[in-house]
């Protein structure tokens, strides 16, 4: 998917559990074990040794030195362990200590570059990857970002020969062909630029991303009939186009004096993307009069648009090293590139460098209408790192900023009730909803996280109320059905009505242990032993550290008679840390079983 913005709805789990997210502890700066620093540490017996490191994701690095000169070594692992740590400013500063003692080190070099562009260090980035151009075995990404160079600078030829010498596989079969395009652009070489998006088309899932950079590059060189059959083509699908496209293709249009086409396309989009605010921010610039601004004005903007979306595009699980390289590529052709900014702070965010993602999110300019989604991402920040207050007072300054909306409010209420402050949270939330002139079906959240604090609070007719309003405005919402089935089986009641409700939740997310769970505990409160038995196996396999999933399958497996491994499940549910109220009734079934039952059964 080419870039845009992740709207996503967190719900947490179901009564009983900790609700809301897991507390995520930010690592500091790598701290270097003192031995491997010391002099002597790695001292050889020989006048010049040759150390050999193994890592798996740097094939063998070769440091020579003295036997009372261990700083090379020395620094490179405290490299390699700050790097670990997603400490990557720490880790360009130790590697490049190894650097400067052992200068003709490719590997080094290249270690180093990844590390400087990494950490943002863009310049220290280019001088290093200039020493690796000049050797053999180029680097892709060093090469890269010199031809970024060469096009900031307008010397395009440069970047093309730059280009050339890359070898067309792994991302370079993707990146290279975008990077051409843009560098022909510079040369004002329109058939060359389209041209060389040519391979592109044969690529899988790169439709989309293809159709993005003919257009863009067509309307930039001069074929605007062109650049609009291709935009008119690729939004037909308005339900499927992602966003970037059409703010491009709305873009274009507004530029063409066209703002009524623009404004139809931006309204097609919100009509099935409701909670997009960025769109919502464009038809308030639009309806304003205010100049819409390109997607890419020139050559250098064309560039960095492909290195975002290349970035966008790839998983952040497995590849946000590589992503944050691109993203890194992208900011330094484009300074003033905010989505690239968010998408840096996202990979940021990722490896739990939560006070480094601030500082590049603090970097959108407040007249930005990518500065909201960035401060909302602060206090995402800021509760990751346990800074409640300034959290709290980020949040209301927000709200205060925008007495109409009710995103600030609506984080903050749920950051409240993630604290287990369900008295701060309902105030909240009732701040909210006084907000809301006409309540919409999106809206069924708020109700359902209220429900949640009330819940928590003991006041369980106004919960049961919200959840029963967040079900009217979104009926088959699986984790509203899930909370309030759960609920009323666990108050043994509306037992028939509790499970059709849990049968439609496991149906959407039959991979969600805790909804697997809620079925397995409503067909044990029912009396269908075995049937609990099939459900909670499979929701321990899903949550196999979750101590209230192992008790029930304690349970249920007691009613089949398999006491042995009932009460295997019961330790391992006190080894894995229940609630404190749990915890005697856990040990009281260790030592003497369940109690006989007829016809229906109560929690022990």
């Amino acid at each position: 998917m080419i870039g845009g913005e992740a709207m996503s709805t967190a719900v947490p789990g179901r009564k009983r559990r900790k609700l809301g997210i897991a507390k995520r502890i930010s690592r500091g700066r790598a701290v270097v074990v003192a031995c491997l620093l010391l002099p002597g540490a790695c001292v050889a017996a020989d006048q010049e040794t040759v150390r050999r490191v193994a890592d798996a994701g740097d094939p063998r690095v070769q440091i020579k030195q003295g036997p009372h000169e261990p700083s090379a070594f020395g620094s490179y692992l405290a490299g390699r362990f700050a790097e670990k740590q997603y400490d990557l400013g720490a880790a360009a500063d130790h590697i490049s200590q190894a650097l400067e003692e052992d200068p003709e080190n490719r590997r080094l070099m290249r270690r180093a570059f990844i590390l400087f562009l990494g950490a943002g260090r863009t310049d220290r980035a280019v001088t290093v990857a200039e020493a690796l151009d000049t050797g053999e075995g180029g680097m892709t990404t060093a090469r890269l970002l010199l031809a970024a160079r060469d096009a900031r600078s307008g010397e395009f030829e440069a970047a093309e020969k730059r280009l050339k010498a890359i070898q067309p596989s792994g991302l370079a079969r993707f990146a290279v062909p975008i990077a051409r395009a843009w560098i022909a652009v510079g040369r004002k070489d329109r058939a060359a630029a389209v041209e060389a998006l040519e391979p592109l088309k044969k690529e899988r899932g790169f439709k989309t991303l293809t159709a993005l950079h003919t257009a863009l590059v067509n309307q930039l060189i001069g074929a605007p009939e062109t650049a609009e059959k291709i935009f008119d083509e690729s939004v037909k699908e308005i339900a499927k186009t992602p966003l970037r496209l059409v703010r491009a293709a709305g873009a274009f249009h507004e530029q063409q004096k066209r703002p009524e086409r623009a404004r139809a396309l931006y309204l097609a989009y919100l009509k099935v993307h409701p909670g997009s605010y960025l769109m919502r921010e464009e038809l308030k610039r639009l309806d304003a009069g205010r100049p819409v601004r390109p997607v890419a004005a020139d050559a250098a903007e064309g560039f960095a648009e492909g290195m975002f979306n290349l970035a966008s595009a790839l998983p952040m699980n497995r590849a946000g090293s590589a992503a944050l390289l691109y993203a890194r590529i992208a900011t330094y052709l484009r300074p003033e590139f905010p989505v690239a900014r968010l998408l840096l702070g996202d990979v940021l965010d990722s490896r739990r460098r939560f006070a480094e993602a601030i500082e590049i999110y603090r970097e959108i300019k407040p007249s930005s209408p990518y500065s909201w989604l960035a401060k909302l991402r602060i206090a995402d920040n800021l509760i990751d790192m346990e800074d409640v207050e300034g959290a709290r007072a980020l949040l209301e300054e927000m709200a205060k900023a925008r007495p109409k909306s009710t995103e600030a409010l609506l984080k903050l209420g749920s950051f409240l009730r993630v604290k287990e402050k369900f008295d701060g949270a309902v105030k909240v939330y009732d701040r909210t909803l006084a907000r809301i002139t006409e309540v919409k079906p999106k809206d069924w959240v708020l109700f359902y996280y209220r429900g949640i604090a009330l819940e928590r609070l003991k006041r369980w007719a106004a919960a049961e109320a919200d959840f029963l309003r967040a079900l009217e405005l979104s009926p088959d919402q699986p984790y509203v059905l899930n909370y309030l089935g759960y609920s009323w089986v666990d108050q043994g009641k509306n037992l028939d009505r509790a499970r059709g409700m849990i049968e439609r939740a496991v149906k959407q997310k039959s991979n969600d242990g805790y909804i697997v769970d809620s079925m397995g505990w409503v067909l044990y409160r029912l009396g269908d032993y075995p049937g609990a038995v099939r459900h909670l196996e499979r929701a321990v396999e899903l949550r196999p550290v979750d101590p209230i999933i192992s008790d029930h399958l304690g349970d249920a497996y007691w009613r089949v008679g398999r006491t042995h491994e009932a009460r295997f499940q019961w330790r391992r549910a006190l080894s894995l840390k229940p609630l404190e109220a749990e915890v005697a009734k856990i040990q009281a079934k260790l030592e003497k079983g369940l109690a006989k039952v007829k016809k229906a059964d109560s929690r022990q």
